[in-house]
């Protein structure tokens, strides 16, 4: 059986340039799968990172409250038969920490004294359950200086002692969650600490707590950017849910019994499957890729839990096809030019084969001649030579097209990538800054802090902590507006700024009107100085106050501590202490300095 020659040439060179297509291809397409996928999984860690951060923050307000009061009622500070002091001083911490929902107490004999934040208005709300008021829970509005206003509902009767949260207080004998349950006045479930308090002699003063409401949760995580449709849930240990970043409620009601929602029942698809997943695994944490309606998702699943008990999932779910659009497209585009170049090979084949189409024995000797390892010899044609030549030069042509290419590509990432890490490197720098003032925000603040007191441990050296609060500030936003509170704040930002002298001096926003100054290496005097510099520089700015209770401008009053770091100690009892340092000022009527005791 006769071939012709034509064929025998154009088939190889076909067979070679599809066969390089396709291992190029291949590499390029398990390259970009592990590089996609890699990335997947680096963003759904990050998330998932940056969901248990705002847990901490959020679920440590209402520890932080507790622990706080009950320090308070233990050394005297409150004192548990005067309801009007427990009442301001619960108003004031509703106010000054947005994610609080309740602050309350219920005494040894039964009475409640509590403060309450509306979800819907953010106003705060009294309420009390009294002896000589019938023991009835009744609700009082909140005059400006904290005060229980004129009442607005008289409820059922009301015995703390019959609560849940002071039951399993009691119980516990420390502070304590309890179990998430449905707001009776609002559309949202709630979770809380509660701490048993007793005075020096050991006799029961009652139970404080602090309570949370989680549908903050839900709508920090519906502002979250979680890839182009990925989805977020938080969910107790047994799959009940806590939020999710879907619209979708987390429970329903059915009459006066409350239904929660598990993670495998949920509506959206994803999370669904998630919570299926979850049931069948004894160890849910990790990352791994679920099936969701034949569409690959990674699910991102890591514990949350703090000091007192808490244990929650953080779940994150993040769709491949959000990543793999511009993938697929631009490996649609590879195998077109692929095959374009396959296709030009090929015709290139043909072509040269017409050109070699010369006598038999012309060929075969030639062959002969390659065979013995000569790339010329003796040809008559000499247009067969130069056919050689021009496949050579056509490779070589086609290589250096490649390495072109490939280097053009290489060009390409390197650029991507610096770009993307001088994006990173915004973006923490950003993450650190307040958005309003332009200092140190509250997660910059809680990092130095932890940074300054090991380093004043280590060298043994004393450190001190200011915490600013504008006097009266909510007056004066509800005098000159919202925009005039952001430029005092602007300001007053500015005069802390100025008032550091030392690369180790941090100022901060640490949250609503309230600011916070870090003195590494400074002692109770020097951080007087400090302090009074502030509060001058405050009042020299001269900003108009006309409800101010204190002075006809703007003031500050200002806390201090200073303490010589002990590892028996932490930054928190630093904080603590210029926190109550704080309050004391404020109490002793605002427009002053006060410092905590050594």
């Amino acid at each position: 059986m006769r071939f012709s020659l034509r064929n025998f040439l154009v088939l190889p060179f076909l067979l070679l340039f599809l066969a390089s297509a396709a291992v190029i291809g291949w590499v390029s397409y398990r390259s970009g799968q592990e590089s996609l996928e890699q990335f997947q999984r680096q963003m759904a860690a990050e998330v998932g990172v940056r969901i248990a951060a705002h847990l901490d923050r959020f679920f440590s307000a209402a520890t932080h409250v507790a622990q706080s009061n009950a320090e308070a009622l233990r050394s005297g500070r409150l004192n548990p038969a005067r309801p009007d002091d427990l009442q301001r001083q619960f108003v004031g911490q509703i106010r000054h920490l947005p994610y609080l929902t309740f602050v309350s107490i219920g005494l040894a004999d039964g009475q409640y004294v509590g403060a309450t934040r509306l979800l819907d208005t953010n106003e705060v709300r009294v309420m009390t359950s009294l002896k000589a008021e019938g023991m009835t829970i009744d609700t009082y509005r909140v005059e400006d200086d904290n005060a229980r206003g004129i009442r607005i509902n008289r409820g059922p009767d009301f015995d703390a002692r019959t609560r849940v949260w002071f039951t399993r207080a009691q119980e516990a004998g420390r502070a304590s969650w309890y179990p998430v349950y449905k707001y009776k006045p609002y559309d949202s479930l709630g979770i809380g600490v509660s701490l048993p308090v007793s005075d020096a002699q050991g006799r029961a003063i009652g139970v404080v707590t602090g309570d949370v409401a989680l549908v903050q949760i839900g709508r920090y995580l519906r502002a979250q950017s979680i890839g182009r449709s990925g989805v977020a849930f938080v969910a107790e240990p047994d799959g009940k849910l806590i939020a999710t970043s879907q619209p979708e409620p987390v429970f329903r009601l059915e009459g006066e019994n409350v239904v929660r929602l598990g993670i495998a029942d949920y509506g959206d698809p994803r999370i669904r499957a998630a919570g299926e997943w979850l049931r069948t695994n004894d160890q849910p944490s990790g990352q791994r890729f679920l099936d969701v309606g034949g569409e690959r998702v990674l699910l991102d699943v890591r514990h949350y839990r703090d000091n007192n008990g808490l244990n929650l999932l953080v779940g994150v779910l993040l769709p491949e096809r959000d990543f793999a659009t511009t993938f697929h497209a631009n490996l649609k585009l590879v195998a077109w030019l692929t095959l374009g170049i396959a296709a030009l090979g090929a015709l290139f084949g043909v072509i040269l084969s017409g050109w070699l189409a010369r006598p038999l024995n012309e060929i075969n000797r030639r062959a002969e001649r390659i065979a013995g390892g000569e790339w010329v010899g003796d040809v008559e044609s000499r247009s067969a030579i130069r056919e050689y030549a021009q496949l050579q030069q056509s490779f070589n042509a086609m290589a250096a097209s490649l390495r072109e290419a490939f280097s053009g590509l290489e060009s390409r990432v390197s650029e991507r990538t610096r770009a993307l890490e001088l994006a990173n490197d915004e973006l923490e720098r950003i993450a650190t800054l307040d958005g309003l003032t332009h200092i140190a925000n509250r997660r910059r603040f809680d990092l130095v802090l932890q940074q300054e007191w090991r380093r004043c441990l280590r060298e043994r050296i004393p450190m001190s902590l200011l915490m600013l609060d504008v006097d009266d500030f909510k007056a004066y936003n509800d005098e000159y507006g919202h925009q005039a509170g952001d430029d005092v704040l602007i300001r007053i930002a500015a005069v802390c700024n100025a008032a550091m002298k030392r690369s180790t001096d941090t100022a901060a926003r640490y949250g609503g009107e309230e600011f916070a100054v870090i003195l590494a290496h400074t002692d109770a005097e020097g951080a007087m100085r400090v302090a009074e510099a502030i509060a001058q520089g405050v009042r020299d700015l001269g900003i108009t106050h006309r409800r101010a209770t204190a002075a006809p401008i703007v003031t500050v009053s200002i806390g201090i501590a200073t303490m010589m770091p002990d590892v028996r100690e932490s930054a928190g009892g630093l904080v603590g202490a210029a926190d109550h340092a704080l309050y004391a000022a404020k109490r002793a009527g605002r427009n002053r300095i006060s410092r905590a005791p050594a």
